[in-house]
């Protein structure tokens, strides 16, 4: 007996959305190649009549999440990401859902602050309208999870200017709401970048923010997420010439990173196990590690990864000098 009309869609609806939580699960763990074969394989399925609008707009505005996501990871498939972007948000506006026309304005924002990381342009300007604009629809929509989302790119985008004094505002309004609502991601997240700007001024702070945020990422499962979580509370250990707990932790990142072979995550256990030798005085062993960095660094074209790797070997040069 043929399905009805309607029951088709039903089935579609089921099947999208099934395809998009396998992938997305696929993501956390750091299968990446595996989670882009289904997202392909799922946008195959959109053009049939049976499917809603709406489902069109949750299914790719999921899909073009995970390709920011591995933009920022592998600085590949810009032009995919780009062309999501613009079928989502063509999608969301279809579909009239005003949340869905919130998240794409988000992750048009989102694209926008991670090309102008690997790209090394300076001027967040044009990111920031769009998450601000993002976040002025979330906010009409009591979304209090895109709402933390919103503010914490926000802060992103000052930190990225060196305006360390509003980018720690928004993370910290970031963290309240996502602490009154039990946001667990954006906890991670606003915790961590806190940590970063507290290393400088207060390492118990940096420290308890930077084991929160690693517990809070392996509580939710988020693997791919892990090694840098690592690597950034090593960096606090090391400021506080703690070096076997630093070595412990980046060990730990860069055992993650090469099991899920992610290049831009051992390029970063490389830059911060070279600071633990530099700190050792282990000179020839930090030349090692920032050089396999840089040529990694040059392999994937990353420009805020190449000039990090480059200021290691210049502050290596610099030691070196010394003695």
């Amino acid at each position: 007996m043929a399905l009805s009309a309607k029951e088709i869609t039903t089935h579609y609806t089921s099947s999208l959305h099934s395809l998009g939580e396998i992938a997305w699960s696929y993501y956390y763990q750091g299968q990446l190649d595996g989670a882009m074969q289904l997202f392909e394989r799922g946008s195959h399925l959109l053009d049939f009549p049976e499917i809603t609008d709406l489902d069109q707009a949750q299914f790719l505005l999921k899909y073009a999440e995970f390709l920011i996501a591995n933009y920022l990871l592998t600085n590949q498939n810009e032009d995919l990401a780009l062309t999501t972007i613009d079928r989502a948000q063509a999608a969301a506006r279809k579909s009239q859902d005003q949340l869905q026309q919130a998240t794409a304005h988000y992750l048009i924002g989102q694209m926008k602050y991670y090309q102008n990381m690997h790209k090394g342009i300076q001027d967040y300007t044009e990111a920031r309208t769009r998450l601000q604009q993002a976040n002025k629809l979330y906010s009409d929509l009591r979304d209090t999870e895109g709402i933390a989302q919103t503010l914490f790119y926000v802060g992103l985008t000052y930190e990225r200017e060196d305006d360390k004094q509003r980018a720690e505002s928004h993370y910290q309004q970031a963290l309240k709401i996502a602490r009154e609502h039990s946001h667990k991601w954006i906890i991670s997240e606003a915790t961590r970048h806190l940590a970063g700007l507290m290393m400088q001024q207060d390492t118990d702070l940096a420290l308890r923010y930077a084991l929160e945020s690693l517990r809070l990422r392996s509580e939710i499962g988020f693997k791919r997420a892990l090694p840098l979580a690592h690597f950034l509370v090593s960096d606090i250990y090391a400021l506080r010439n703690e070096l076997d707990a630093a070595l412990e932790q980046c060990r730990q990142g860069q055992q993650l990173a090469e099991e899920m072979g992610i290049r831009s995550a051992m390029l970063n256990g490389l830059l911060t196990m070279g600071q633990i030798q530099l700190q050792q005085g282990a000179f020839a062993e930090a030349r090692t590690s920032f050089e396999a960095a840089y040529q990694l660094a040059q392999k994937t074209n990353i420009a805020f990864a190449i000039a990090a790797a480059q200021d290691s070997l210049a502050q290596l040069q610099t030691r070196v000098s010394e003695n």
